[in-house]
């Protein structure tokens, strides 16, 4: 009979965001020898059901929660490291029913989703613990640059750190960076298909093949193909597909080689959301299915190609090297239509077509080693590693012919639609025209030692360096811009242990943002490569941190933290045409509470509440002085509670709070939108030993409410997706 908690369905293929499969890196642990001497094993989770592989970071008796990071920088389980790190494991993933990047982090606490602009690109946005970390987002560890569209049919699980990271990351990761964990090959022969229908003419299927083709080689194919349009509103869809393929040799039992590839495409309409009233300070009251694009020019595409290659060498029992490189293409093309400049009198609003073609290219190689040794009685993990990295976006635009036979608003490129009842099918002039090829590459080589150190038991302490040299340089931009930066994170946190199932922790740590951080801009309020800022040193980010972490029963964690970010010398815009750049001080009080396990066998819990205070405390704009941030909600509450009534039968659901989020550009305006309650269902049954049935409705009370608002004086707000129910078919084999 099996438990009545439901096998670990990794090989379940979830929904959202681009995953390389990369082969994972290997956790380092201490193990003893027959001499009792120390040495370093991979610690993992034997698949012993040939039918469904495991989740090798996770909790086998509890699907929610997992025990270590899958990166071999924190060599220490969850519980042991002093930082907040908000795991999502596969199974969570597929219970909320996430099917993109932004509906996943629409239910994460602590973290806000953003708008595409003008001035940087449309795509997967999000504000973490206050602060942008759109070019923040990693693949198995390794940053992913371009902004665009990710899916995770082919995630392990979710990683988000939490709070200044530039010791395990590089620059940026003020707030936090998010890991994106692929899955890897595993032991035996086995499969996984899933077909999915869904109001909203969704159909989505994937597949997950696991393959031993010898004792020593072994492979993983995941594949996925989706189609949907968007609950609540008119014409928008979503098209995607995707292919994943990974390889992994074992020649000897001391080294592993990884190959994996993979390719993502998508073909979508942009959709931009609802005009906002001005004089009534809201979204103006329309309905909610209108659509203000024109369907004959507004279109959106991303693709992916990703080649990673990774070795592992335990070189002997305390020592082990390991080494990844990734070559990486990506596009993010689109004209989208945003509804500006409304006149509530003559009930039209603008149009106005906002236009990306961009090319990310990449080459990274990052290796390191694991050393374990003692000095005295004081026992170490030290990792050691170097980070090479060149990367290449080409940010071009697109140009238009007048609007065909219509009445048209400032540039002759925007028409004018009813603001009631908009035409989208009207007629338009020629095909759009790529133009410009502004480029901006740079090239970062970095040095880092990461060290946890055993004093007993109960007391371990970790020091992390990393140092930074950074350059960038543009090309095609009048003038053009260059910067050269050398900097230097830590990350310092000391850990007591009372218990052996708990532990306190303090942690100090930093982040950089150096010129020309945004890869996606140009222009110094977006992050980008100004001419004003290139010459500027980094800003300077500090954490202060103190938290405590607790296991209940084996399988349940609970976290707390509290927390302050301070930033200071922030470069801000002084207004157009302005000589020199006005700069901000910045600062960000917080807590935070996260569950994550299970309470009861049958029981489980997964989710958060944060509650954080923003404030702008200095600025050369004095009308700036003590004002919010902009885009960010500072309250946020996420439980998803998942239950096991029998061996095959399953229900769940999901609440969520989300306060509102100001508009603004580098503090808080009086543009809105407001607070919103969001709840989601789902559950499940087992109808044989490998055939289950699954569903979720999401947004189960169809509540309008907004993702964003668009930071300037003729703001839009981007709408939330209406109710929906998906019904999944899930066989394995």
């Amino acid at each position: 009979m099996r438990s009545a908690i439901r096998k670990p369905r990794s090989l379940r293929m979830p929904a959202t965001m681009c995953a390389a499969l990369a082969v994972g890196t290997a956790m380092p642990a201490l193990a003893e020898d027959a001499a009792g001497e120390p040495e370093l094993r991979n610690e993992t989770i034997t698949v012993t059901d040939v039918t469904a592989d495991t989740n090798p970071y996770g909790d086998p008796d509890a699907p929610y929660r997992a025990i270590r990071s899958a990166s071999g920088l924190f060599t220490e389980d969850l519980l042991d490291t002093p930082k907040s790190i908000t795991v999502i494991t596969d199974e969570a993933l597929h219970d909320l029913g996430a099917k993109s990047f932004r509906d996943l982090f629409r239910s994460q606490p602590g973290i806000t989703l953003g708008t595409g602009e003008g001035g940087n690109a449309f795509g997967d946005r999000i504000f973490i613990r206050g602060f942008d970390a759109r070019n923040d987002v990693y693949v198995d560890g390794v940053r992913d640059p371009g902004v665009g569209s990710r899916e995770t049919f082919a995630v392990q699980q979710i990683e988000i750190l939490k709070g200044p990271s530039s010791a395990f990351g590089g620059r940026g990761t003020t707030g936090g960076a998010v890991s994106l964990v692929s899955k890897k090959p595993g032991e035996g022969d086995w499969g996984d298909v899933e077909f999915t229908l869904g109001s909203d003419a969704t159909r989505r299927a994937t597949l997950d093949v696991n393959h031993e083709i010898t004792d020593d080689l072994t492979v993983r194919v995941n594949a996925m193909m989706h189609e949907s349009e968007v609950a609540g509103r008119d014409e928008v869809f979503n098209d995607r597909w995707g292919l994943a393929a990974a390889a992994e040799w074992t020649p000897t039992d001391t080294v592993t080689l990884g190959f994996d590839y993979y390719h993502l495409s998508t073909d979508y309409l942009p959709d931009w959301g609802h005009p906002y009233d001005t004089a009534n300070n809201r979204p103006f009251d329309v309905r909610r299915d209108n659509f203000y694009g024109v369907l004959s020019r507004d279109f959106g595409e991303t693709f992916a190609d990703v080649f990673t290659l990774q070795g592992n060498w335990q070189i002997s029992d305390t020592v082990e090297f390991n080494s990844v490189l990734r070559y990486g293409q990506s596009k993010n093309a689109y004209t989208a239509s945003a509804p500006e400049r409304p006149d509530a009198t003559a009930r039209t609003v603008s149009a106005n077509a906002k236009r990306r073609d961009a090319i990310t290219e990449y080459w990274t190689n990052q290796s390191h080693l694991t050393f374990r040794f003692d000095t005295g009685t004081i026992g170490h993990t030290l990792v050691t590693g170097i980070e090479l990295s060149r990367e290449e976006t080409l940010n071009r635009q697109r140009t238009f012919t007048e609007c065909a036979e219509l009445p048209c608003t400032g540039a002759t490129s925007n028409p004018l639609l009813n603001l009631d009842d908009p035409d989208n099918g009207i007629p338009w002039g020629n095909e759009t025209a790529i133009t410009g090829r502004p480029t901006i590459t740079t090239e970062t080589a970095a040095l880092y030692a990461l060290d946890t150190l055993t004093f007993s038991p109960k007391w371990e302490a970790f020091i992390g360096l990393r140092a930074d040299s950074y350059s960038a340089e543009t090309s095609g931009l009048t003038p053009e811009r260059e910067s050269d930066s050398d900097f230097l994170n830590w990350h310092a946190g000391l850990v007591y242990k009372p218990v052996e199932n708990a532990s306190l922790y303090g942690s100090f740590s930093s982040a950089s943002n150096p010129p020309c951080e945004q890869l996606d801009a140009f222009a110094l309020d977006y992050g980008g490569c100004d001419a004003l800022v290139a010459a500027m040193d980094p800003v300077e980010n500090k954490s202060l941190e103190l938290g405590a972490k607790y296991n209940l029963g084996g399988h349940l964690d609970l976290t707390a933290a509290v927390y302050q970010i301070t930033r200071d010398g922030v470069p801000i815009s002084n207004g157009r045409g302005a000589t020199t750049a006005g700069s901000q001080d910045q600062e960000v009080t917080g807590v935070e509470f996260g569950v994550a396990g299970n309470l009861t066998d049958a029981w489980s819990l997964f989710g958060g509440l944060t509650l954080f205070e923003t404030e702008v405390t200095d600025s050369t704009n004095a009308a700036q002085i003590g004002e919010m941030f902009p885009n960010v909600s500072e309250q946020s509450f996420t439980l998803t509670s998942r239950y096991q009534l029998t061996d095959d039968l399953h229900f769940g659901g999901t609440a969520g709070y989300n306060s509102e989020k100001f508009g603004g550009t580098v503090a808080a305006s009086s543009t809105m939108v407001p607070d919103y309650w969001r709840f989601d269902l789902f559950g499940g049954y087992h109808l044989t030993d490998q055939m289950e049935v699954t569903f979720n409705v999401l947004n189960l009370t169809d509540e309008l409410y907004y993702d964003a608002l668009y930071r300037s004086g003729t703001p839009f707000s981007y709408v939330a997706p209406g109710r929906s129910v998906l019904v999944t078919l899930d066989i394995d084999f």
